[in-house]
């Protein structure tokens, strides 16, 4: 499939040449002299085809490239963050939470109740952080089936992410969070805009699992 792919762009690339060669010719031939254009019948042609071209390339590269560029959310308040979150992990078969602290769930009630409603359905829901989750809270997320990982004060994971589909090669989807409300930042990668930023959540989510041994809430 690869190789048709490349001989295909190569045989667009020397259709492109012919016809840019061809058109400049004529327009030269046209300047220099002095012709009329009834002396060159296809000329009109061969610039529309040109411009047709060209108008192709830049939308095939252009639509090509935005599939490349990660997802970029501006939440204004907490509401709107809690909303996202929500929605986001409805979608994912397996969901992972970093955080150093999960003050934000502690309030997002509705997030809450998706993580027990999805959890209970069958997703699998892992939390990773580095300060104790309150007892009630732990409590009712855990008899749901999720899982708590405590990496330890001396562990701290600086990086705010959560990453669903892990176990889905091609499928994951992560979403980074930066900066405060009102300039709360999320920026939301899959595999084709940012495969090597999800192996390295990956590689934070295993390691941090790894270093939580004892402390691990399961």
């Amino acid at each position: 499939m690869q190789q048709v792919v490349k001989v295909t762009i190569t045989l667009f690339l020397w259709i492109f040449g012919v016809t840019a060669a061809l058109t400049i010719f004529g327009l030269a031939y046209l300047w220099f002299g002095q012709k009329q254009t009834g002396d060159l019948p296809y000329l009109r042609w061969l610039l529309t085809v040109l411009l047709a071209e060209v108008i192709g390339v830049v939308i095939m590269i252009g639509r090509r490239g935005l599939s490349y560029l990660p997802e970029i959310r501006i939440n204004k308040t907490a509401l709107e963050t809690d909303k996202f979150m929500g929605d986001f992990i409805s979608h994912g078969s397996s969901v992972t939470i970093v955080s150093n602290r999960l003050a934000w769930l502690r309030d997002a009630k509705e997030v809450q109740q998706k993580i027990e409603d999805r959890a209970r359905s069958g997703t699998q829901f892992e939390i990773i952080t580095s300060q104790p989750v309150e007892g009630a809270l732990r409590q009712r997320l855990q008899a749901a089936g999720a899982k708590f990982y405590m990496t330890g004060a001396d562990d701290v994971p600086e990086a705010r992410f959560t990453l669903i589909n892990s176990n889905r090669s091609g499928a994951e989807r992560l979403a980074i969070a930066k900066g405060t409300h009102p300039n709360h930042e999320i920026t939301i990668f899959d595999s084709n805009s940012g495969p090597q930023i999800i192996g390295l959540a990956k590689d934070v989510v295993r390691k941090s699992k790894a270093h939580a041994d004892d402390a691990s809430m399961e």
